[in-house]
C-alpha cells in the first residue's frame, strides 16, 4: 500500500507492507517511494515492473521470516516478524523442562573438575519436581511468573512433604536457572525478582560422650549393624561429613615423627584442607578394616542408625550428620579451642564452628540445672 499521507513536496509516498497475524496488523515502512497514482491499491502492483519484482522479494522475505519462526519453535507475531524483518536476530525460545534439562547435561559434563556429583544430584531432583509439578507439559521460559515461582514452592512443602529448609535449597537452585536465562536475554524479567524463602533455624541433633560411649561398647551380633556402628563412631571421633568418610583412603592418613597419626585432606563441601588428629578409638576402626571403612549409602546407613539408637536406649534421632556435630561439641566441651576445631571440621570461617559453642550453652545448662546446692537436705 501506498502512505498517501505521508507524500512528501516531491509528489512521492512511502511503500508500506502490512503484516497481519491473528488480527494483529503491524506496518512495515519500506525504503521505495513512488506517486500515489503509479499504485493499483485493488491489484497491489505498480506501473513500475522492478517495483513489482522488489515487492515479490519482499513477501518472499516475510515469508522465510515466518518459516524461520515455525523451525525455531517460537510464536509468530506480527511484531516479531517486523523486528526480523528489520535486522533482529531469530532467538530459539526455550521452554523451562527444556533448558533445565540441557543445563544439567552440560553441568555433568564438569563433574570431578569444577563441580561435584552432589551438585548435578540437587539439580536433577529440583527438575524432576519441576516435572512433576508441570504434569510433564513443558511452557515457554518467558512465560513463568512469580505465581509460579511461589506455586512451585507451596508444592514442596506440602505436596511432597519437605520441610522448609530443604525446599529453600531447591528454590536456591532454580534460582539459579532463571537468573542463567535473564543473563542470556532469553526472558526479558527474573520471575524470583522480589521472591526470598528464610532459612529457619535449627538446632542441630548431637550425642553427649556418654552416649557415644554407650554406643560404642554396646555388643552387637549382626554384622551389618556393627559395621554402621564402628563407621559411625568413627565420624564421632573425626568429625568427617558422611560423603568425606566414603572417600577416605588409606594416602590420605599420615604419622608424624612423634607417632601422631592424623587425616589430611579437602573436604568434598567447602574444599577446606583439613588436619584430624586420630585417637585410639579410630584407628582401631581404621585397622580392623585395613583401612578401607565398610560406608554404605546414607540412606542405608541413617535406617541402620535407626535401630543402633533403638538398641542403645537412644531416644535423639540419629543420622549420618549427628555424628559430625557430636564431634564438634565433645571437642569444644574438653576445651579445644574454636580454631583448632574450625580447622578439624574443614570449616570454610570460624563463624560456622561457633554455631557449635552456642549449643554448649544449652549442653551446661541442661548438666547443672539438676544439681542442688546449698539446699535443705
Amino acid at each position: 500500500m501506498i502512505a498517501s499521507s505521508k507524500k512528501g513536496k516531491d509528489g512521492l509516498a512511502p511503500l508500506m507492507l502490512n503484516v497481519i497475524v491473528n488480527s494483529t496488523r503491524v506496518c512495515i515502512q519500506l525504503p521505495k517511494r513512488l506517486k500515489p497514482i503509479d499504485f493499483n491499491a485493488k491489484t497491489q502492483l505498480s506501473t513500475s515492473d522492478d517495483l513489482n519484482n522488489y515487492m515479490a522479494i519482499v513477501k518472499t522475505r516475510i515469508m522465510e521470516i515466518q518459516t524461520d519462526l515455525f523451525a525455531h519453535k517460537i510464536p509468530i507475531t506480527a511484531q516479531k516478524i517486523k523486528d526480523i524483518f528489520h535486522g533482529a536476530q531469530i532467538k530459539k525460545q526455550w521452554n523451562l523442562l527444556e533448558f533445565y534439562q540441557s543445563h544439567n547435561q552440560e553441568l555433568r559434563k564438569m563433574v570431578g573438575t569444577t563441580i561435584t556429583k552432589n551438585t548435578c544430584d540437587k539439580h536433577d531432583y529440583v527438575l524432576n519436581y519441576l516435572k512433576a509439578y508441570m504434569n510433564n507439559i513443558d511452557k515457554p521460559i518467558e512465560d513463568i511468573k512469580a505465581s509460579f515461582i511461589n506455586g512451585f514452592y507451596n508444592y514442596l512443602r506440602h505436596d511432597v512433604k519437605q520441610a522448609n529448609n530443604t525446599a529453600v535449597g531447591y528454590m536456591k537452585e532454580g534460582k539459579m536457572i532463571f537468573k542463567m536465562a535473564h543473563n542470556d536475554n532469553l526472558i526479558s524479567k527474573n520471575p524470583f525478582d522480589g521472591i526470598s524463602y528464610s532459612l529457619e533455624k535449627v538446632t542441630p541433633t548431637f550425642l553427649t560422650e556418654s552416649e557415644v560411649y554407650k554406643i560404642w561398647h554396646k555388643e552387637i551380633s549382626i554384622n551389618r549393624i556393627e559395621q554402621v556402628r564402628d563407621v559411625y563412631v568413627f565420624n564421632c571421633m573425626t568429625g568427617l561429613a558422611y560423603i568425606d568418610c566414603k572417600k577416605l583412603t588409606k594416602d590420605q592418613i599420615f604419622s608424624d615423627e612423634q607417632g601422631n597419626v592424623f587425616i589430611k585432606r579437602k573436604r568434598q563441601k567447602t574444599k577446606v584442607q583439613a588436619t584430624i588428629p586420630l585417637n585410639e578409638v579410630a584407628i582401631s576402626i581404621l585397622e580392623k578394616y585395613d583401612y578401607t571403612l565398610p560406608v554404605l549409602s546414607n540412606q542405608r546407613m541413617n535406617a541402620y542408625l535407626k535401630e543402633i539408637a533403638d538398641i542403645c536406649g537412644i531416644t535423639k534421632k540419629l543420622t549420618t550428620h549427628t555424628a559430625r556435630h557430636s564431634a564438634a561439641t565433645m571437642l569444644l566441651n574438653h576445651g579445644v579451642s574454636l580454631n583448632t576445631v574450625s580447622a578439624i571440621l574443614g570449616h570454610s570461617n570460624i563463624t560456622m564452628t561457633q554455631h557449635y559453642a552456642k549449643l554448649l550453652d544449652k549442653t551446661i545448662i541442661n548438666e547443672v540445672k539438676g544439681i542442688k546446692l546449698l539446699e535443705k537436705k
